[in-house]
């Protein structure tokens, strides 16, 4: 029983926490802060490549038909339905696919931070278009005769 009262109180703490240090709400593209690579995404990215690299279960090389591969699935992550990028955006990533280990390997997420930033603003213009053109609408509010 202590301990439920415990974990209900650090529920309860982290609930408001949360609340308080709450961002306000994002309306607009310009207001999506761009990602920029910290001292610590070098570190992780070099040893979590090196992990799997050498001790997954599977031994594998982190080679160019790789890279290709974790850039599609990245794609697929962010954008399943592709709907937000815009096909000149992912064309422009795509160029350089086969490079992606190679930056991994040397801790460089400059890319992967760009591809996430364009997909948040594009997802933002989506909703933002989509949210005026049906409060412009006039369809949904007048009535039908038949």
């Amino acid at each position: 029983m202590n301990m439920f009262f415990r974990l209900t109180a650090l529920a309860g703490l982290l609930a408001i926490a949360g609340q308080t240090f709450a961002v306000e709400d994002i309306t607009r593209a310009d207001q999506i802060p761009v990602l920029k690579e910290e001292t610590q995404h070098a570190t992780v990215s070099e040893r979590v490549t090196s992990r799997f690299t050498r001790s997954h279960y599977r031994q594998f090389d982190l080679d160019q038909a790789i890279s290709a591969k974790i850039f599609d699935r990245y794609l697929n992550l962010l954008d399943y339905s592709h709907n937000v990028l815009l096909a000149s955006d992912v064309e422009q990533f795509a160029k350089k696919k086969t490079e992606l280990g190679d930056e991994l390997r040397s801790g460089q997420t400059r890319r992967f931070l760009t591809i996430s930033t364009i997909w948040r603003k594009s997802a933002v213009l989506s909703v933002t278009s989509t949210l005026c053109r049906t409060g412009k609408a006039d369809g949904f509010h007048r009535q039908r005769h038949l």
